[in-house]
């Protein structure tokens, strides 16, 4: 059996990239939120999921935590499959922020 040593110092390439973009969401007037969902969907809702669609944006209502996501769907058929899967899709993603940030969901089809 092998141990490795944890050196001081160095961190996760994954860890440091995501912070330095959370940290540019200011200057471009996106949120922390939508950048963290569209950063990290394949975690968030799974690989079937995520190969067959991905986050457009996060829209907000005015004075609201908690807003629509905007996902674009590669195909009709998968967009039925989408339909179904909204209520567990918006649990996972409230799931992985701590809070729910999504009320809604409206699919757009890519053909």
């Amino acid at each position: 059996m092998q141990f490795y040593k944890k050196i001081p110092g160095y961190k996760k390439l994954n860890i440091t990239v995501e912070n330095f973009i959370l940290t540019k969401c200011n200057e471009y007037n996106i949120s922390k939120t939508e950048m963290r969902i569209l950063l990290n969907w394949s975690n968030i809702v799974g690989k079937d999921i995520a190969q067959i669609s991905r986050p457009e944006k996060l829209s907000f209502l005015q004075n609201s935590n908690s807003g629509t996501l905007h996902l674009i769907v590669n195909h009709g058929g998968n967009a039925i499959h989408i339909q179904y899967a909204i209520p567990i899709i918006i649990e996972k993603i409230s799931v992985y922020l701590g809070f729910k940030a999504v009320f809604n969901i409206k699919i757009k089809q890519k053909i």
